[in-house]
């Protein structure tokens, strides 16, 4: 995808928006309170010390639209030295150049065709290691073999001329829980995908056509690029991220990494041309310096529609978030995902179209949806791993006023109330520093070997901190908790469900206050004087997670 080609699909996201009124195709609508049945105004800029979340205009949960961004699939010249004239066949528009005939074998699964291109039927198929004699190359890339009693077309992409080595692919390492969109797994399916336009890539690519190519503007990812350790990562990842923009199956590492890094960059860091390049689901296969890609999508057609929608929709975003401070344009981004996407495994669940388009994700489609949303908004930002309470875990790194923070966009939903209340945003993890991360998870990878890594050694700008919601004794919090109930409720629009929040400075304190800042007790000492309509019902914390903060729900 170079910068023409990403240019004219951007251009036809932009068309598409202006379009989709007269497509007919569904706008996005404010979404309704649940218990009011209101729709409030956007407001041009939410004030830091609200509780409450400003007003956001929601993804629907409906088909993404169809327009597609439409570009012409370009192929190159092959270089292969022929032994015979060059036959045409006008009739379906290819040339083939005959070969002397030479052994190949199958990388992986892989259909035969009846010509070189997968608008062709199918005569058969190979099975992963499988001899051929190759006697020709089309002109769209793919080779003509002989098959059977006959003979077939097979993309040259899957084919090489090593013979198989009889050590097993290497797979990483699986982990407990169910968060399996951070791990990286072998491919099942019986059929490998066979990517429109890319034909003539080389077969096993071995170094980066450019190096700081065009991929790393489109995904956001100088600030990372740059945070590369060394030259040979850098080069590394210009591979990888062209190897994305052309839907490669497999791309071999091993000119700039040796295996165990090969296994680190396929974990931890192949993700980063996967923010724009929402087609791109992970790596899903290691075998000596290999990586083997697997795409939410077999052709360009269909990637540039991903790219083009998710754009669509962040265009959305970002006009909502027009005159913000960078404060509210993080926090509105923090929100706005969380309000509009439920956590789930389903659809690309792993990409930042999950999220952002279906309205669905896991861990790392959250921090993938954060990380193409804030970017977006002008923000520096760096993925972060580790393991979250029980299974992997992804969140993002973002530079706000100066300073680092972190931002776990996962856990901003809370599965036990997203179901019953939309309107719940848990703010814990927006804008947090190292010592309190890693407090809270149980443990964070350690990837200085590949990036300088900034550090986030403050949480001044965090949302209790913001908000003067943070106690170091329980009469202080009792005397925060009843002007916060007070500002809260002066600003009452009738909604059923309310929250009032507090976070303590040590964990002591906090698992002090839960013992003796009741339900009961809130209703007797806080709400007196402040409130008869409402009562408090129930206490959510994050015990587990350590963050010290107790959100008390309200209800008429």
């Amino acid at each position: 995808m170079n910068l023409k080609r990403f240019a004219a699909l951007i251009l036809a996201a932009v068309m598409s928006v202006t379009m989709l009124a007269s497509c007919g195709q569904i706008e996005d609508t404010p979404l309704e309170n649940p218990n009011t049945g209101t729709v409030a105004p956007i407001v041009t800029d939410a004030p830091v010390t609200t509780t409450e979340t400003p007003t956001l205009p929601p993804i629907t949960t409906a088909a993404p639209p169809t327009t597609a961004a439409t570009t012409e699939a370009t192929t190159a010249a092959t270089t292969e030295a022929t032994t015979a004239a060059t036959k045409k066949t006008d009739k379906n528009d290819f040339t083939v150049e005959e070969m002397t005939p030479t052994t190949m074998y199958a990388t992986m699964s892989l259909n035969v065709r009846k010509g070189p291109s997968t608008d062709f039927g199918k005569l058969g198929a190979l099975a992963e290691g499988d001899a051929v004699t190759v006697v020709g190359r089309a002109s769209t890339g793919w080779y003509k073999i002989q098959f059977k009693d006959s003979e077939g077309y097979v993309s040259n992409v899957y084919m090489t001329a090593d013979a198989p080595s009889s050590t097993p692919a290497k797979k990483p390492s699986a982990n407990k829980g169910d968060d399996d969109d951070t791990e990286i797994i072998g491919d099942d399916d019986t059929e490998v995908i066979e990517p429109s336009g890319t034909g003539t890539t080389p077969s096993n690519p071995s170094s980066a056509g450019t190096v700081g190519g065009d991929w790393i503007a489109d995904n956001y990812a100088t600030t990372m690029y740059n945070a590369l350790t060394s030259d040979d990562y850098r080069r590394a990842m210009d591979l990888i991220g062209e190897a994305v923009q052309n839907l490669w199956p497999r791309v071999n590492l091993g000119a700039y990494l040796d295996e165990s890094e090969v296994m680190d960059f396929a974990e931890y860091l192949s993700y980063m041309p996967s923010t724009t390049y929402c087609y791109f689901d992970r790596a899903s296969e290691i075998s000596g310096t290999t990586v083997y890609l697997k795409y939410y999508v077999d052709n360009a057609a269909d990637a540039e529609k991903m790219v083009s929608n998710l754009k669509s929709r962040g265009d959305k975003v970002m006009s909502a978030i027009s005159g913000y401070s960078d404060y509210n344009k993080i926090r509105y981004i923090y929100e706005w995902v969380a309000k509009n996407s439920v956590y789930e495994h389903s659809n690309h669940f792993a990409s930042s179209y999950g999220p952002i388009v279906d309205g669905n994700g896991t861990c790392v489609g959250y921090a993938k949806a954060a990380f193409y949303l804030l970017s977006r908004a002008g923000f520096d930002c760096i993925y972060c791993y580790g393991v979250g309470m029980e299974e992997k875990h992804a969140w993002v790194k973002i530079k706000y006023n100066g300073k680092w923070y972190n931002l776990d966009q996962g856990w901003a939903d809370d599965t036990k109330y997203e179901q019953s209340d939309r309107d719940f945003v848990c703010y814990d993890f927006m804008l947090m520093s190292d010592s309190f991360t890693k407090n809270s998870r149980t443990s964070v990878k350690d990837l200085s070997k590949y990036l300088n890594v900034p550090a986030a050694n403050t949480d001044e700008n965090n949302w209790y901190y913001t908000n003067g919601y943070v106690a170091g004794s329980i009469s202080e919090a009792k005397k925060i908790l009843k002007a916060e109930a007070k500002d809260v409720l002066s600003r009452d629009n009738g909604a059923k469900r309310i929250y009032v929040r507090i976070q303590f400075t040590t964990m002591d304190l906090f698992n002090q206050a839960i013992d003796e800042i009741t339900s009961s007790v809130f209703n007797k000492e806080i709400l007196d004087g402040v409130s008869t309509s409402y009562k408090c019902v129930d206490r959510h914390r994050n015990s587990k997670k350590n963050t010290r903060a107790i959100s008390f729900i309200l209800e008429k």
